[in-house]
């Protein structure tokens, strides 16, 4: 049978072993500003088919760092970077083009879109923040409140300040959600300990008031912390007259003490430490049509993507997957994704298939570990296994009866979004098969089926047992 793929569009990526040879180098004269060194160091691992170096050469040609300013090759290093799946290239890539856009009709406004979805889909809080700004004003979209709170919801949890002030703007006054007065001062609290000065003015303003969060002491706190640490700016100055104001409205002194002794210990926390894990685990991620709709996930998968999410709901960080791409260790990530598996989230295993299939470009392992997925039933391991099965990818040759009992054993498990995607596959592949290798693979897959009702029997028994 000849290679057969399931994909519209295929990814092939170049990696050479020594392409990280001088990338700690590189990253180490970036950040001290030693831009001469560092683009020769860039240049170099960016001849190898490094997609870091790719995106530091991008960024450098952006910002005019130690080369002239040069937008059009900006663009040409971020889309390689972009292709290995480096969602800050794809931000970086979308902000250009969105840019340069003359307004919706400019094709490289539909391009920037969705280089910004993209890196969205993928977690990252900037491009969340700035679709929901995009659908929160208007501009260029149909506005959409509800559009625009759940990209402002998403990004708010990865730690966006600017994105949980707007939140609880929208909590406050009822846009795309139910109004919402206690998560309005939750969120707005979350970015003014941050530091960010919108939100702490429009906290101590609703504080200041007579409305539904009337508080005279926190008022006087956050106008004390606006004064401290914006004293030289009319802010300061502003927010120090309201501050003295506010004394004869509090009558107890015991709490003009309390919260100047607030004011004074008050720093800013990191992003990181802005919300609870308990929100990361329990707020469900919002449906929004255009970009995780179930459509809109069905042509991501006919395009032959690779649903790679937000690790962040692995404890994998962004910073986790660049220190891996340097040191070419991936212990730390393989240990998190083990631990979220015996929490119950069977789906990291794709994830990290994902991960090595599209950053790392190491798709024998990738195999190896949706492999693991798909045997604890997740369908979009299976999916994705029976596509390298398909297609020959991290296995020695395309093998059909495989790909097929996959496919069928994939389709007993999904829902709708996945469901339609591997009829798809399987229509297509069945018109390719022969007579021998569609018997195979029914017998493949009435032995994974037998395998897996056996499974869910043993868990069944231990279940009862405890």
């Amino acid at each position: 049978m000849k290679r057969f793929s399931l994909s519209v569009a295929i990814f092939s990526f170049l990696l050479s072993s020594t392409a990280f040879a001088g990338l700690t180098e590189a990253l180490t004269a970036y950040k001290i500003n030693r831009y001469d060194q560092a683009f020769a160091e860039f240049s170099y691992l960016a001849d190898e088919g490094d997609a870091t170096a790719y995106y530091y050469l991008g960024k450098m040609y952006a910002q005019g760092q130690g080369v002239p300013k040069d937008l059009s090759m900006a663009v040409e290093y971020y889309k390689k970077a972009e292709s290995a799946y480096n969602i800050d290239a794809a931000y970086e890539l979308a902000q250009i083009l969105l840019d340069e856009a003359k307004d919706a009709s400019d094709p490289r406004f539909e391009t920037g879109l969705r280089y910004l979805k993209r890196a969205a889909y993928a977690g990252q809080a900037d491009a969340l923040y700035q679709l929901g700004e995009l659908f929160a004003t208007g501009k260029d979209v149909e506005k959409n409140y509800q559009s625009s709170f759940g990209y402002y919801l998403m990004s708010a949890l990865r730690g966006h300040a600017g994105a949980q002030y707007k939140l609880g703007v929208h909590y406050y006054l009822g846009w795309g959600t139910p109004q919402d007065f206690e998560n309005a001062l939750k969120w707005m609290s979350r970015s003014a300990r941050q530091g960010y000065v919108m939100a702490q003015v429009k906290l101590a303003e609703l504080r200041a008031s007579k409305g539904p969060l009337a508080n005279p002491g926190d008022a006087y706190a956050w106008y004390s912390i606006l004064a401290a640490y914006n004293a030289e700016d009319e802010i300061g100055r502003d927010a120090m007259k309201k501050r003295d104001e506010l004394v004869n409205k509090i009558k107890k002194k015991e709490v003009v003490m309390q919260m100047q002794r607030r004011a004074r210990e008050w720093r800013p926390i990191p992003p990181e430490k802005s919300v609870p894990k308990n929100d990361l685990l329990l707020i469900p991620t919002p449906v929004i049509n255009g970009f995780n709709d179930p459509e809109s996930v069905q042509n991501m998968l006919a395009q032959g993507e690779v649903l790679l999410t937000d690790g962040r709901k692995y404890s994998i960080s962004p910073d986790m997957i660049v220190e891996a791409s340097i040191s070419k260790d991936m212990s730390e990530i393989e240990k998190k994704v083990n631990e979220a598996v015996k929490k119950g989230e069977t789906a990291a295993y794709a994830y990290y298939g994902d991960l090595l299939r599209s950053r790392f470009q190491n798709e024998v392992a990738a195999v190896n570990w949706y492999r693991k997925g798909a045997e604890e039933g997740d369908p979009y391991a299976q999916y994705q296994l029976a596509k390298c099965y398909c297609e020959g990818k991290g296995v020695d040759a395309p093998r059909p009866s495989q790909c097929y009992a996959w496919l069928k054993t994939a389709q007993d498990n999904s829902k709708d979004t996945l469901n339609l995607t591997i009829q798809n596959a399987i229509n297509a592949i069945e018109a390719e098969m022969d007579a021998n290798e569609r018997k195979q693979g029914e017998e493949i897959y009435s032995t994974l089926r037998k395998k897996a009702k056996e499974t869910e029997k043993q868990k069944d028994i231990l279940n009862g047992l405890f």
